[in-house]
C-alpha cells in the first residue's frame, strides 16, 4: 500500500464568486472598448468603397454635392411664389445621371405629387413639398441628397432598411418638405428633377 498524501486538495471556487468575476470582466471590457472605440460609424469596407468611386465618377462628370433638409411637415406651407409646372420624365436615374453611381442606390417607388415655387430671390431658401410612395412599409425615406451641374439640379430620395420584424411606417405614402440654400447659385434659370423608381418629376424654376 502507498501511503496518502498529508495535503488536502483545493476546494472548487464557489458559483457565486465564478459570476462576480464574469461581470467583472464583462463591465471592465466594456469600459475600455467604449473609451478606446472611434467615434462615428463603423467601418464598412465594402460600401465606404463604391461611395469613394461614386463621389469620384460624379466629380468627374461635372456634378457638385448640395446640402439639402429634408423633414415630415406637419402642414403644407403656402407657397410665397406662383407653383411650378411639374412634369414627369425618365424612369430612375435617367441614363445621363445612372453611370455615375458604382451601386444604384435605393430609390423609392414613386414620386406621386411636387409642389415648388417658380422662382426665388437669390440668396433665398428655396423650399418645396413632394409626396412619395414607399417600396413597402419596412423601407422608410431615409435621405434626400442633391446634386448641381451648372443649371441642373438633380434629388435622390433613397429609402433605410428598418430593423427587425416589427418595426413598419404606418402608410406606404408620406408628404416631404426639402429645403436647399440658393446663397451659391448665380441668377438664372434652373431645370429640377426628382428621381425615383419610376417616372422622375421635372419642372424648372428662376433664381432672380
Amino acid at each position: 500500500m502507498t501511503a496518502r498524501s498529508g495535503k488536502t486538495p483545493p476546494k472548487p471556487w464557489p458559483m457565486k464568486w465564478i459570476i462576480v468575476s464574469i461581470l467583472v470582466f464583462v463591465a471592465g471590457y466594456t469600459v475600455v472598448n467604449l473609451y478606446f472605440r472611434k467615434p462615428g460609424r463603423a467601418y464598412r469596407p465594402y460600401q465606404d468603397a463604391n461611395d469613394r468611386a461614386t463621389t469620384a465618377r460624379l466629380l468627374a462628370a461635372g456634378w457638385s454635392k448640395m446640402p439639402v433638409d429634408t423633414r415630415r411637415p406637419v402642414e403644407k406651407a403656402a407657397l410665397a411664389a406662383a407653383p411650378a409646372a411639374v412634369a414627369h420624365g425618365a424612369v430612375g436615374l435617367g441614363l445621363d445621371f445612372a453611370p455615375n453611381f458604382a451601386e444604384p442606390p435605393k430609390l423609392v417607388a414613386s414620386i406621386d405629387q411636387v409642389i415648388a415655387p417658380a422662382e426665388i430671390a437669390q440668396g433665398m431658401d428655396y423650399s418645396f413639398h413632394f409626396t412619395a410612395t414607399l417600396t413597402d412599409q419596412k423601407h422608410p425615406l431615409g435621405d434626400l441628397a442633391l446634386f448641381r451641374r451648372g443649371n441642373e439640379l438633380v434629388f435622390v430620395p433613397v429609402y433605410e432598411d428598418l430593423p427587425g420584424q416589427q418595426l413598419m411606417t404606418r402608410w406606404n405614402d408620406s408628404t416631404y418638405a426639402a429645403t436647399f440654400a440658393t446663397a451659391a447659385l448665380p441668377a438664372g434659370h434652373y431645370t429640377a428633377r426628382l428621381v425615383a423608381r419610376g417616372p422622375a418629376a421635372t419642372w424648372s424654376f428662376r433664381v432672380k
